[in-house]
């Protein structure tokens, strides 16, 4: 009877290939920040991580994969965490102040290689995919945060779920930070509190309160999500 082999784990050994991950991904950091896609290879990134090209390789397997694990870990570090979550904690316009600040922390931190991301989706179909999902992710969070909006009459009166959701998820965008911090010379300061104001008039009632939903027919509904 022919012995089954045992899988082997050796803790030392993940630790060190999640140590040389880790310094890939900082040194295709530095250099796509300061000189760009075309411009860093698998080579000059394996020279600036202090590893071989085929560690590189072994590890990613393409420039568009460490650039993908990159952004990831960039919207890791932003950390969402309770800031754009529907519960009840907090009043509307104290989320939206979190949510925008999430944004602004998120964009201010990576936006050297979130702008090198979406220049280069046009040529990368897998870098495009991960563009995408990450959209209709940010998508689906602020749905649920205009949900909640809505369930506690938060919204603007006439504005329908659907159309408050196109408005919030616009004008998130890294796209229109990029345009006014990189584009228009704004600090991220100035930006943040452009946004929060600008989405508050835009969806959120103008006297700052909230209603129990239904207590006036038809106000603030719409089309769903």
């Amino acid at each position: 009877m022919a012995q089954v082999k045992r899988s082997y784990r050796s803790p030392r050994r993940e630790a060190q290939a999640a140590r040389t991950r880790e310094a890939i991904v900082e040194a295709a950091r530095r250099l796509l920040g300061a000189d760009g896609m075309r411009a860093t290879t698998m080579d000059t990134i394996a020279a600036e991580a202090g590893v071989s090209v085929q560690t590189v390789y072994a590890a990613f397997g393409s420039k568009a994969a460490i650039l993908i694990a990159l952004l990831d870990r960039l919207e890791a570090d932003a950390d969402a965490g309770e800031e754009t979550r529907s519960g009840p904690a907090g009043s509307p316009r104290e989320q939206l102040s979190a949510l925008v600040a999430f944004h602004r922390r998120l964009y201010e931190q990576g936006a050297d290689v979130i702008a090198v991301g979406l220049g280069s989706v046009a040529t990368d179909p897998d870098l495009a995919a991960h563009v995408d999902t990450g959209h209709r992710r940010r998508r689906a969070g602020q749905v649920a945060v205009v949900n909640e909006w809505h369930r506690r009459g938060a919204l603007r009166p006439g504005l329908s779920r659907r159309e408050a959701a196109d408005v919030l998820w616009a004008l998130t965008s890294p796209d229109l930070y990029l345009l006014h911090v990189r584009g228009s010379g704004w600090s991220p300061s100035r930006y943040a509190s452009w946004l929060r104001a600008t989405l508050a008039g835009l969806l959120l009632r103008p006297d700052g309160t909230s209603r129990k939903l239904g207590a006036k027919k038809g106000e603030g509904s719409g089309s769903g999500q």
